[in-house]
């Protein structure tokens, strides 16, 4: 499991920069940025590509690197998406205010007309019928500048409408998971801290349960990557119908879970974990194809509770440390952290 302390940090840094050397590539940020992953090893799906190239013999290059980059480390696709629909909504109001200024103009411009011809009719400079027909011919003016604005304003609502729609749509599908439809890591990491300054602000008892499967890399190995996807699924099925309205749960990566339960004291959210235990160790997992069974799931959970004040790092750490002693003492059972808050 991992340690997230300065001295591992340092431990994948030097590890990173001797992949580099060994395998002849640059030193970029993106190169020492992918290897820094695979050796902290908290993207398995990252490490399953590098390992598969590497076991079969395929040299990895920059350009090689820069795909696992962009697929794992860099930017989302999403959130690319995401940007630029906001930077069209940007331009749109834009252009709606530029509209409405041009409106303010020729209500000015028809008043100041307005002016000018009283100034005129009142020094007999101008007939009344002068007067009358100079008034109309802007007034027609600024009406048919009006209707154009109106029908322009009208246009940039409705695409302002379908804009905010697929900003919407982009940021649901860059902050889910592909495989599972649950909140994925990103997300994950928004939620955290919007619910940690919560319990912080109005003293909400906030839980963190892990949930990892058990014997993972087995059932790959046995039945193919195609399977694994069908367990996670499976897995990822059962929290949506297990979990409350008001829980959050993630895919933390690979094949592990993490559930976010607020106003939820410790002991309560490691009865949810022991009950999501139970609930996953009934299904018994049918491959799609061959309708043939692989028997039953088991996972491990490890649970704690938030202490005020400190630091997200630590209290994921704990949760972790839990689910690795969970794993450790046999599997298929839950682990609470009893460590009380520091000070």
């Amino acid at each position: 499991m991992r340690d997230p302390t300065a001295s591992a940090a340092n431990d994948w840094a030097e590890a990173a920069l001797g992949s580099i050397r060994a395998h002849a590539l640059a030193l970029t940020p993106r190169n020492f940025a992918v290897w820094y992953e695979y050796h902290r090893g908290c993207q398995p799906d990252l490490n399953r590509v590098i390992d598969i190239l590497l076991g079969n013999r395929i040299r990895l290059e920059d350009d090689k690197l820069a795909e696992i980059h962009a697929r794992f480390v860099g930017e989302p696709h999403g959130y690319l998406a995401l940007r630029g629909t906001a930077q069209r909504i940007q331009q749109t109001i834009s252009d709606v205010l530029a509209l409405l200024h041009e409106a303010g103009q020729d209500a000015n411009r028809f008043g100041l007309a307005v002016r000018s011809a009283s100034g005129q009719f009142a020094s007999k400079e101008l007939s009344i019928e002068g007067l009358i027909r100079g008034l109309l011919t802007e007034a027609r003016d600024m009406t048919v500048r009006a209707e154009q604005i109106e029908a322009e304003l009208a246009r940039n609502a409705e695409l302002l409408k379908t804009l905010q729609r697929r900003l919407d749509d982009t940021r649901r599908e860059a902050l889910t998971d592909g495989l599972t439809g649950l909140a994925n890591r990103r997300h994950f990491d928004e939620t955290i801290q919007a619910l940690a300054g919560q319990a912080m602000n109005d003293g909400m008892e906030l839980s963190l349960l892990f949930i990892d499967i058990d014997h993972f890399k087995d059932v790959n190995d046995q039945w193919g990557h195609l399977v694994g996807d069908q367990v996670i699924q499976l897995v990822a099925a059962t929290l949506r119908e297990r979990l409350r309205e008001r829980d959050f749960a993630a895919r933390y990566g690979g094949e592990e879970f993490a559930i976010l339960l607020p106003a939820t004291p410790l002991p309560e959210a490691a009865a949810i974990g022991d009950r999501l235990r139970e609930a996953f160790a009934r299904h018994r997992v049918v491959v799609r194809d061959s309708h043939q069974s692989i028997g039953t799931i088991t996972v491990s959970a490890g649970v704690a509770g938030y202490h005020p004040g400190e630091p997200l790092a630590e209290w994921v750490h704990r949760a972790d440390r839990a689910l690795y002693a969970a794993k450790q003492s046999g599997r298929n059972r839950v682990v609470r952290d009893e460590a009380a808050p520091a000070g």
